[in-house]
């Protein structure tokens, strides 16, 4: 884990910043070579969990030059993991060691764009992005937006399968819905133990109880099969939140998770995250589903891969099966200690933790029930 130390460190290098540091990096995003700085203002930029997992602080900083005009940046500080091996799927790194590589530097056509980096700083305890502030001009999603999502997501896949070759670097995870298992096995064996509150028995029912412990039983045959299918460079993380309109096109952000993966893994964040948090509620998750799902398939064909469709459902689904599995040690986890309740509150607009345990419920019975029953039918047929 990153420590407290690392976290001070950080903030003595943010109270250190010159006037003639962020003049450079003002220039860089104006594209003004003479362009002064008058002033800044830092504000913290909060995230969600994804963000405790991954151990980050986000920063925006809004400089006024002296000719009045007003530039946002964003600092993204990723912090050490001491021990922490490159391929473990939450490499700590990973993400500034991906815009240091040239693996995004021309993404396939009609995909995705990402954020300008202005400057990349190693300082040992905690690496530095400077970046871009990109403005969402887009509301809420519809199902026409997942759907142009998920064909841009089968396009970027597509185009590892048909054209690009396969990056080879000691920092990206291969199979991560596979590698965040291993990990999983405490909570699972102590499930009893986790279902002792009546919070966490709405959230999984002692009904499901024994259909979930069976999937955790087959999760081998999940990951063994997610190992046999065509590779793609994955982004694996791309979710509402982490995908910004702009005018001209689309910018994926956080590439923390940036993994090479099997077919189909890439929809599983997409469509998991958005009925959670994106007001899908379980009853309109198999119209997102479906959506999501012929849209990438047509993504794929637009980059040339001429496949078998199936080989993508089986991906999504197994992988969806994992990423469900550790769902469940996440959702009783959050339940249990109120030290994430405010965050729960703001991220699921009440105060009503038995509604919010409904709701994991809920969702558990698409992404990991009814897809483990699809999967493992499609592995037998």
């Amino acid at each position: 884990m990153s420590s407290l130390y690392d976290h001070i460190s950080a903030s003595r290098r943010l109270d250190s910043l010159t006037a003639s540091r962020l003049t450079d990096l003002a220039r860089a995003a104006a594209g003004e070579a003479k362009l002064e700085v008058a002033s800044w203002d830092v504000e913290p930029v909060h995230g969600g969990f994804g963000s405790a997992v991954g151990g980050t602080s986000l920063y925006r900083f809004k400089i006024r030059t002296a000719s009045k005009e007003t530039i946002s940046l964003v600092l993204k500080i990723l912090y050490e993991r001491r021990g922490e091996e490159a391929r473990s799927p939450y490499y700590w790194k990973r993400e500034y060691e991906i815009y240091r590589s040239s693996i995004l530097a021309e993404l396939p056509a009609n995909s995705f764009s990402t954020p300008r980096i202005f400057d990349l700083q190693d300082f040992g305890d905690s690496c530095w992005i400077w970046m871009e502030d990109i403005e969402d001009i887009k509301g809420a999603w519809t199902l026409s937006d997942f759907g142009d999502i998920a064909q841009r997501l089968g396009r970027f896949n597509g185009a590892w399968m048909t054209a690009k070759p396969l990056p080879d670097f000691d920092w990206l995870t291969a199979n991560w819905h596979s590698a965040i298992v291993p990990a999983l096995a405490p909570a699972f064996h102590d499930l009893d133990s986790l279902l002792e509150s009546p919070l966490a028995r709405t959230a999984l029912p002692y009904k499901a109880k024994d259909e979930i412990a069976a999937i955790w039983n087959d999760r081998h045959l999940f990951q063994k099969a997610l190992r046999q299918l065509p590779r793609a460079l994955c982004h694996t993380d791309a979710f509402r939140r982490n995908i910004l309109r702009r005018k001209h096109d689309v910018a994926l952000l956080d590439w923390a998770l940036a993994s090479i993966g099997g077919i189909g893994e890439e929809l599983v964040c997409l469509v998991a995250v958005s009925l959670y948090y994106e007001g899908f509620s379980a009853e309109f998750a198999d119209q997102l589903d479906k959506t999501v799902f012929a849209g990438y398939i047509e993504g794929l064909r637009q980059a040339g891969w001429a496949g078998d469709a199936k080989l993508a459902r089986i991906g999504y689904t197994c992988a969806m099966v994992l990423r469900g599995l550790a769902g469940v040690k996440q959702d009783l986890e959050l339940l249990e200690d109120e030290a994430n309740y405010e965050l729960l509150f703001r991220t699921h607009h009440t105060t009503n933790l038995t509604e919010i345990a409904r709701l994991f419920a809920d969702v558990r019975s698409f992404r990991l029930l009814k897809m483990a029953r699809e999967a493992s039918r499609l592995l037998s047929a």
